[in-house]
């Protein structure tokens, strides 16, 4: 029976193949859609992670009036350690209010940087 030497190279070829496929994660389409924004929970947990902050959010409140502005409350409790503190956000509509409420995570984290620690062993 004659020996081919490329069956092993195509065979480990292959293997290498299949190994770097299998160990890739799949990619959700849904949410990776350029046409479907990120829902507000998936922006607020982005932004715990990035600040190293809990946001509780209490409630998500949308006031129709007769006549514009509409508007959306949005009550929430910011956490770090033993430091949290209750906010209370609103904006014309629910995208706007979620962007608040961003902004006053963000605030809340940068405006004293001795009470939230930043590395070990500060604070």
């Amino acid at each position: 029976m004659p020996f081919d030497p490329y069956v092993p190279l195509i065979v480990i070829g292959l293997i290498i193949i299949v190994v770097f496929f299998a160990g890739r994660p799949k990619t959700d389409t849904a949410s990776e859609s350029p046409d479907e924004p990120p829902t507000g929970a998936e922006l607020i947990e982005h932004l715990q992670r990035t600040l190293g902050v809990a946001i509780v959010v209490e409630s998500v409140v949308s006031v129709e009036t007769s006549e514009p502005p509409d508007t959306v409350t949005i009550k929430a409790t910011l956490m770090s350690g033993q430091h949290s503190t209750k906010v209370t956000v609103a904006g014309p509509t629910e995208s706007d209010a979620w962007a608040a409420l961003a902004r006053a995570a963000i605030a809340w984290r940068n405006s004293d940087f001795q009470h939230i620690p930043i590395w070990w062993g500060s604070g």
